[in-house]
């Protein structure tokens, strides 16, 4: 709503610097015709705080027995929203016919209102009973507190209003004269805030049920470990099973206030995992988290990281999972390889590779070649004169060293002279017990 200060600096700048009857290139002739505010403009309100969210509920554990039980588990109201402001009002100046246009000031927006706060939800009910009907005997209240109203918006003020809509001024320079019209604009008028807006009711509380005498140990479904430190004991995983039904109003005293939705306890898994680590590769250098987890049908998922690739053998007998891990690498040392230096010139050049992680004795390996040879003399540019995946029988491995004559490929010999300039780019595949990753390697040189 304010109008920027740049118009209203340059203006001031030129009636304190320059006398009215100068004639001089106005110095902010990208602003010279906004007009100038007479007055000061009113201030806006604040806007309201929202009101505090109201708290949930106690979570309560009962035994439903034949004696009657009132149990309380309703959700903190929220607060309501407070009042935005009111706006100041502006202050209003008549003009003195100026040689230019003014603006009166504007009036100030009202600050808006503060949301109400949510209801908190209401408690989530435990029953372990041994007779369902007894459960007739609790008197629940579960319900969800209510959102609070949202607060009022600050009144705004009216803007100013001119004294005198138009005028006009004689302008004389160098002897010429001329006559300038000029106005005067009422300011804006403010807004009123909006009213906030009002918070939402809390959720109702819902009901498991139990039925069994002794208490129910907390589940553990998911276990998440670092590898390097994971002990060679077994470790427990637990998953508790429930199924959702409806009709929980029906179980509980008339009058309650709980959700129709509720569980009904159907029984437990237990299960037990173990690693067995044999791989040469260090437990305590692999990096990241062994992650378990079972499902309601009693499957154990096992997820180890990215990088780590294995032989291991899995073994499920009874609750027990065992997982040996017979062989391993990582990924990362997988692709550690480079170009090592070049041999030969022309048609006897050679490239070779090395394994700089020294995996190669156990990694199968392959390769696809890209050369390109460059031609032209005015522009000359890249131009691929073979591209194919190279036989194993044409690539000479010796451990962790790998060498490739291009003489050997079916490359035309005229691609193969003295003092070509070449790019080379070779798209190495790495393969490890059905694990893969690619890396791409690049030369460019002369044979």
């Amino acid at each position: 709503m304010k109008r920027p200060r740049l118009a209203w600096l340059c203006a001031a700048l030129l009636s304190v610097i320059l006398p009215l009857s100068v004639s001089v290139l106005h110095p902010c002739s990208t602003v010279a015709q906004a007009a100038r505010t007479v007055g000061t403009d009113g201030r806006d309100g604040q806007d309201g705080q929202a009101g505090r969210q109201g708290r949930n509920g106690p979570d309560r554990t009962v035994r439903a027995t034949q004696n009657a039980q009132t149990i309380e588990m309703r959700g903190e109201d929220g607060d309501d929203g407070y009042w935005g402001s009111d706006a100041t009002h502006p202050v209003c100046r008549n003009h003195r016919r100026p040689s230019h246009d003014v603006q009166a000031a504007d009036g100030g927006d009202g600050g808006d209102g503060g949301r109400g706060g949510s209801g908190g939800h209401g408690g989530n009910l435990t029953v372990y009973y041994e007779d369902l009907d007894r459960v007739r005997n609790l008197y629940v209240r579960a319900d969800g507190g209510r959102g609070g109203r949202g607060g009022s918006g600050g009144r705004g003020t009216d803007g100013c209003n001119c004294n005198e809509d138009t005028w006009e001024a004689e302008i004389c320079s160098d002897g010429n004269c001329r006559t300038e019209h000029y106005r005067c604009t009422d300011g804006k008028d403010g807004r009123n805030g909006r009213f906030g807006s009002n918070g939402a009711d809390g959720g109702v509380g819902q009901a498991r049920l139990i039925g069994q005498r002794a208490s129910l140990p907390g589940d553990r479904p998911r276990v998440e470990s670092a590898i390097a430190t994971l002990p060679t004991t077994p470790i427990d995983l637990s998953l508790n099973l429930w199924e959702t039904r409806t009709g929980a109003k029906a179980l509980f005293a008339d009058g309650s206030v709980i959700s129709d939705r509720y569980e009904i306890y159907q029984g437990r898994i237990e299960r037990q995992f173990q690693l067995l680590w044999a791989s040469d590769l260090a437990q305590d250098r692999v990096a990241g988290d062994l992650v378990l987890t079972v499902n309601d049908q009693g499957d154990l998922d096992i997820d180890l990281p990215e990088d780590l690739w294995f032989d291991a053998e899995r073994t499920d007998s009874g609750t027990l999972t065992t997982y040996r891990v017979r062989s391993a690498l990582l990924r990362s040392e997988a692709l550690q390889l480079a170009f090592g230096r070049p041999s030969g010139s022309g048609e006897q050049f050679e490239l070779s590779i090395l394994d700089r992680a020294g995996l190669s004795d156990v990694i199968e390996t392959r390769f696809h070649l890209r050369y390109r040879v460059e031609e032209g003399e005015r522009r000359p540019r890249y131009r691929t004169r073979y591209e194919a995946d190279i036989p194993s029988e044409l690539i000479q491995q010796n451990h962790n060293r790998f060498t490739v004559k291009l003489a050997d490929l079916p490359i035309d010999r005229e691609y193969l002279q003295t003092g070509s300039s070449v790019r080379v780019e070779l798209v190495v595949t790495r393969t490890y017990a059905g694990n893969s990753a690619e890396q791409t390697l690049s030369w460019n040189g002369q044979l």
